[in-house]
């Protein structure tokens, strides 16, 4: 009886520890969202009001012909425009990682996706000199997430601009295959050596490379884009040799399987 008494004695004051604990937990996750939230809003916003005005100021300072003007007014746009990519990848990847990632197949143009990506990274390129292409051999329709498949898409291409020298080139292209398409970004940009190539997918060795220009990043975007490809159902890996640029490749499915979509949404 005795030590029956003991037992449950341990397993009240366990239970009060575990609830204590449940507790503090729920606390924390919504100081979690809440900072995700402010992320979201409060600070996109000022972000996107800053680019908006660069730009302005952008085209003012041009037709004044001041190139050292120009020079500072281009930098202050691509440091807003970087930031508030880094901030972007920063509430997906948060978003991810608790399930409140919305997912919304629905039946897109592949080209036309891949061309407003294009067109939203241009200035980025050309900030560098860099050539950015885009060469696909038809029209390529597929039922996927455009979102989320426009996040890997712009991540990959400003990981491509960054790494790669000014007068580079970069190319986009889509290939059609039996069941799935492949999308790949290729540069002539510094490339990588395999012991790099093994560790950027992986979040825990926090690869940051200065870009060519000295740019900075998280190591998250390709971490990101390769959990976001795993949620359309498609594959992503790179081809890469030090002094002679990298190629990134995925492939996405045309239609995502039922199965697949009741498990994310």
């Amino acid at each position: 009886m005795l030590l029956k008494e003991v037992d449950q004695k341990t397993i009240l004051r366990k239970n009060k520890i575990i609830e204590k604990d449940k507790l503090e937990l729920e606390a924390l996750n919504q100081t979690q969202n809440k900072l995700f939230s402010i992320i979201a809003h409060d600070l996109r916003s000022p972000f996107n009001n800053i680019l908006c005005l660069s730009e302005l100021l952008s085209e003012k300072v041009a037709a004044t012909k001041n190139s050292e003007s120009e020079e500072f007014v281009d930098l202050i746009n691509t440091t807003a425009k970087n930031t508030l990519s880094l901030l972007d990848n920063l509430l997906n990847w948060a978003k991810s990682q608790t399930g409140e990632l919305g997912f919304n197949p629905e039946k897109i143009n592949l080209s036309k996706v891949i061309s407003h990506i294009i067109e939203l990274k241009t200035s980025q390129a050309k900030a560098k000199n860099i050539s950015l292409y885009f060469s696909i051999t038809d029209e390529i329709e597929l039922s996927t997430d455009e979102n989320i498949l426009g996040t890997v898409l712009r991540n990959l291409i400003s990981n491509a601009i960054k790494f790669t020298n000014p007068g580079g080139q970069i190319e986009v292209a889509a290939i059609t295959n039996q069941g799935y398409v492949e999308i790949s970004i290729s540069d002539n940009g510094v490339g990588m050596d395999e012991k790099t190539v093994q560790k950027i997918f992986d979040l825990t060795t926090n690869v940051t490379l200065p870009g060519t220009a000295n740019e900075k990043g998280s190591g998250l975007g390709l971490v990101l884009c390769r959990e976001f490809v795993k949620k359309l159902d498609g594959q992503l890996w790179v081809e890469s040799e030090k002094g002679k640029g990298s190629t990134f490749k995925f492939t996405l499915p045309y239609n995502i399987a039922a199965p697949k979509l009741a498990k994310i949404a």
